[in-house]
């Protein structure tokens, strides 16, 4: 098809997923456009920043050959490294085979693979354009440059992928509030970054203090350095919030002595890091439907969820490859007549991808738990190591509540809803038992119980 007949996308962001999906679309022969309000030469690095962890329900959706450069630049996890409150350290592995893993990347380091693949393709990415209007039926945005001036830039699709802070989505919901609404809330814990020298310490595992309603995590990167960050409750104004009960360097550093002696002497600047700007806050953005006429939003603009289930990025990701198959599927890329099947297209997308992002959001605050104190309960340690025997032998009928979410392609409503269920029926058998000389009990039990109503690969 000569190039000026073929399908145009116009994308509003030119983050990972927004560069992602340009590759993504630019494979099948359409035309794509991405502006980006940050100028070209940005520093992408916020200061409290923690690493992207990809997992196979993401990756998958990528092409082999940019999945290989970001195997290439990234650090594969097989386990959490669980650093106890007694000095004690334990390891929990995050699946049951070789493919369960997570790769652990510095954001701007997949930032810069995913642009340079989108530019390789033959995407337009367009800096210094900030989006201040949309019109989902033409489907246009107006986009203001750095030198004042605002241009109209149209196409057959718009794609809002600028993150949780949408401008596409605010703009959408401001014009149609009776067919699209949207809310964005800040939960309690905020997060920074530390600095930790700790290049001696296991590369393989994401390392763990839980503590409570507070956690320190470090993730090991491919030059031997980690990026550790607190997660914490905020206090203080809204507008500059600071962490609950530390407002001076002195308070800093007796907490992080108090909270994690084991590896305080290689915090060098704690007290500096932890009070000398806002931390962090975390937001959940929940969006219904995901589009409007012949505009939709992708990724943390359409259902940014907090990160305590590693899953953001690859719930992005699984929206770039779904939305592009829904456009093949449609025929998009040859179809004479485009406004139809695009529209076609963004109410199918809504409908897969609405139910699937609330559920990963509830199962992302769930998992907040397990990492703050779950993870360091000695009840919950003998309940996991049943859970993990019962996996191993019987790996089809009980995978893991994050295996399933993280390693496989079943739908996260679907993943939850198993998971409920299964979680019930064992919570019931292992009522008033020590599961340390009745394990195998319980779990012949359970294996009886549900039988073969659950199977990886089911459909629902």
């Amino acid at each position: 098809m000569p190039e000026q007949r073929r399908r145009s996308v116009v994308i509003i962001g030119a983050g990972p997923v927004g560069c992602a999906l340009a590759t993504l679309l630019r494979r099948r022969g359409t035309r794509v456009d991405l502006f980006e309000r940050a100028s070209a030469a940005a520093d992408a690095g916020s200061g409290r920043s923690f690493n992207l962890t990809l997992t196979s329900r993401g990756l998958d959706r990528l092409p082999g050959s940019v999945r290989r450069r970001i195997y290439l630049r990234g650090t594969v996890l097989v386990k959490r490294v669980i650093h106890h409150r007694d000095g004690a350290i334990s390891t929990q592995p995050y699946g049951s085979a070789s493919a369960h893993h997570l790769l652990s990347v510095p954001r701007r380091v997949l930032q810069n693979i995913l642009r340079d693949q989108a530019l390789a393709a033959g995407a337009r990415i367009h800096y210094d354009s900030t989006c201040v209007g949309v019109d989902t039926a033409r489907p246009s945005a107006q986009l203001r440059h750095r030198d004042g001036n605002s241009t109209w830039v149209t196409g057959d699709l718009l794609i809002g992928c600028d993150g949780s802070g949408s401008a596409v989505r605010r703009l959408m919901t401001g014009r149609h509030p009776g067919d699209i609404s949207a809310s964005c809330t800040t939960i309690e814990h905020g997060h920074t970054e530390i600095s930790m020298a700790y290049g001696d310490a296991d590369p393989t595992g994401m390392h763990l203090w839980p503590r409570g309603d507070h956690f320190l995590q470090s993730q090991p990167n491919r030059d031997g350095t980690f990026t550790t960050s607190l997660f914490k409750p905020l206090a203080g104004d809204p507008l500059r919030p600071h962490f609950a009960g530390m407002t001076r360097q002195e308070e800093a550093e007796a907490y992080c002595a108090r909270e994690f002696p084991d590896v305080y002497p290689r915090m060098r600047q704690v007290g500096e890091d932890l009070t000398s700007r806002p931390p962090g806050r975390l937001r959940i953005v929940d969006c219904a439907p995901h589009h409007h006429g012949r505009a939709v939003l992708v990724g943390d603009a359409a259902h940014a969820v907090v990160p305590f289930f590693g899953q953001g990025i690859n719930c992005g990701f699984e929206d770039a490859g779904i939305l592009a198959g829904l456009l093949d599927r449609f025929g998009f890329p040859a179809c004479e007549e485009s406004g139809t099947v695009v529209e076609a297209v963004a109410a199918e997308y809504s409908r897969l991808r609405v139910d699937q992002c609330r559920a990963l959001a509830d199962l992302s605050m769930e998992n907040l738990q397990e990492l703050s104190s779950g993870v360091d309960s000695s009840e919950v340690l003998a309940r996991r190591a049943l859970e993990r025997r019962l996996q191993e032998l019987h790996p089809e009928l009980c995978p893991s509540l994050y295996q399933l979410v993280a390693f496989s392609d079943v739908p996260y409503e679907t993943t939850r809803r198993r998971h409920r269920e299964s979680a019930a029926l064992l919570d019931s058998l292992c009522r008033g038992r020590d599961l340390r000389r009745d394990r195998e009990t319980v779990i012949d039990e359970f294996v009886g119980s549900f039988g073969g109503r659950w199977r990886t690969g089911a459909a629902n």
